[in-house]
């Protein structure tokens, strides 16, 4: 008998502030995550609103000593796999982990981790120094806190995760893919508890200015108009970051019931597909991100019938929103219709490695509610995208015991997870 998977821990941190509630109240309420950005000169780049948090304080969370020698990026992931491993109940009231008081406890503890920048504010920092002082001016933290497994070696260390370690770097798949291993690991036996997710924190001037020169960032907000991120609406013309991180703690769930632990869900079915069709470009006719679909929906036993809701990619890219709805439509068939399309992301925009991750924690919350949060910015379909989206206001519904979250990357890397609600 093939092993299940079940989420025990979630922590999330998004630009509306720490931890899954305020992420679910804010979006119940309508309430937009977007700002004109003001932590550097945005003179630069035309999109100059994004989900900022920007009354973070990571001192509040971490060690201060730690806080100096990293990137944000890394403070963001610390703290949301820190709240997971709480909500898991494997935390002890020191804040080391349960498995610290076991000899070689950590050896089958495996942590995946989705990202795309890396650390470019410490990065930029440092290299300005270098730049107008010399290299004895440059923190010897530099490379450690640049490099865009950083979240993964920091969170490794302060917890004693011994086991597996990966980062995924993917664009928008990134943190899909950390928990789509996370998930195999589990089931090929290769670690017994799973700490999974992703982390980012985009806003500096060169990253700003290496999303903004790849299109695929909205031009619309060169005013500071922060209703811009308008996935599959007429008016879509492409992504809005943002930053934030969310971890997960994946386990067997016989060993998740054997320790007691809550169940927030089942991770039933999980694939990851290849357009194969260009370096930057998604595939127009979407069959291999349907072939995701169909493949993460077969394994969990899930048709087109008995789902309930889909988590869609959402990028706003125009060509990527016909072509994520045309996969809907070859994965579900007759069924897509009545399927609701959210994308809730829209509100406080793309977190790009992190951002499967804090759809997930979304969707978890969804399934518990039974309401669907809704697109903020939408108000009529685009040419070509004809589903079921849930705009402006979240919809209750009867039954919500399985969702697919979907995500796609630039190059048509696709990763598609599917929920089940734990009966």
């Amino acid at each position: 008998m093939t092993a299940r998977v079940v989420i025990t821990g979630m922590g999330v941190i998004s630009p509306y502030g720490v931890g899954p509630a305020i992420l679910w109240d804010k979006l119940m309420a309508g309430e937009t995550g977007l700002k004109v950005l003001t932590s550097f000169d945005t003179s630069h780049i035309q999109c100059k609103v994004g989900g900022q948090f920007s009354d973070f304080r990571p001192e509040s969370y971490i060690s201060p000593r730690i806080v100096r020698k990293v990137d944000r990026f890394s403070t963001l992931g610390l703290i949301s796999a820190q709240q997971a491993l709480q909500d898991a109940d494997l935390l002890l009231d020191n804040n080391k982990p349960t498995w610290s008081q076991q000899e070689h406890g950590g050896d089958r503890v495996g942590i995946t981790v989705g990202n795309n920048l890396g650390g470019w504010e410490f990065a930029e920092r440092e290299l300005r120094n270098l730049w107008k002082s010399g290299p004895r001016e440059v923190s010897p933290y530099m490379a450690t806190a640049w490099f865009p497994a950083a979240v993964q070696g920091n969170v490794a260390i302060q917890f004693g995760i011994k086991g597996i370690g990966r980062t995924f770097l993917s664009d928008r798949a990134s943190g899909a893919l950390a928990l789509t291993h996370a998930a195999d690991c589990l089931i090929r036996g290769r670690a017994d508890i799973m700490l999974a997710g992703g982390a980012e924190a985009p806003f500096s001037p060169y990253a700003a200015l290496c999303y903004e020169t790849s299109g695929f960032m909205s031009t619309r907000a060169a005013d500071g108009s922060t209703d811009v991120y308008r996935p599959f609406d007429r008016a879509h013309d492409g992504l809005v970051a943002a930053e934030g991180a969310a971890f997960f703690v994946l386990e067997r769930a016989e060993d998740a019931l054997s320790r007691g632990a809550k169940v927030h869900a089942e991770v039933a079915g999980w694939a990851t597909t290849h357009d194969g069709y260009d370096f930057v470009q998604c595939a127009p006719d979407g069959q291999r991100y349907a072939a995701a679909m169909t493949q993460a929906m077969d394994q969990a036993g899930v048709t087109a019938a008995t789902l309930d809701c889909v988590f869609a990619a959402g990028s706003a890219v125009p060509d990527e929103d016909v072509s994520e709805t045309r996969a809907i439509h070859l994965a579900l068939g007759n069924e897509a219709p009545r399927v609701p399309v959210s994308t809730p992301k829209s509100a406080f925009g793309n977190l790009f490695g992190a951002a499967m991750p804090v759809d997930t924690a979304i969707a978890l919350r969804s399934m518990q509610e039974k309401v669907i949060p809704a697109a903020l910015h939408f108000d009529q379909p685009a040419s070509g995208c004809d589903l079921d989206y849930v705009a402006r206001t979240p919809r209750s519904i009867d039954r919500l015991d399985t969702c697919l979250v979907n995500a796609r990357g630039i190059g048509g890397t696709n990763a598609v997870v599917l929920l089940r609600r734990w009966l």
